[in-house]
């Protein structure tokens, strides 16, 4: 598992959005916004991880968590969003 958190984020909104439509990521929950969640596959297509990048207003700070070959029965997707549950009022306090 990785966490990163950038500040000053170096990239754009637009490059954030284009990051959800290459990694077929769905919107974090209500109060969770603006950021996505995705599942990282393998060569093999095999689920083997996810991703949630969470981000402020104005995309000047963003929190990225990679959860890779996790617990197997773990939901993924569900546990990095928890993640972000928990660490976005922390490190994004502009954002909660």
């Amino acid at each position: 598992m990785t966490v990163e958190l950038q500040i000053p984020f170096a990239s754009t909104l637009q490059s954030l959005e284009l990051g959800r439509t290459r990694d077929r990521g769905i919107d974090l929950p209500n109060g969770l916004t603006p950021g996505y969640s995705a599942i990282i596959k393998d060569t093999d297509g095999n689920t083997v991880g996810a991703k949630a990048f969470a981000w402020t207003q104005d995309g000047t700070k963003m929190l990225a968590i990679h959860i890779v070959k996790g617990g197997p029965g773990r939901d993924h997707q569900a546990d990095v969003i928890e993640f972000v549950r928990q660490l976005r009022p922390l490190l994004l306090p502009s954002a909660s």
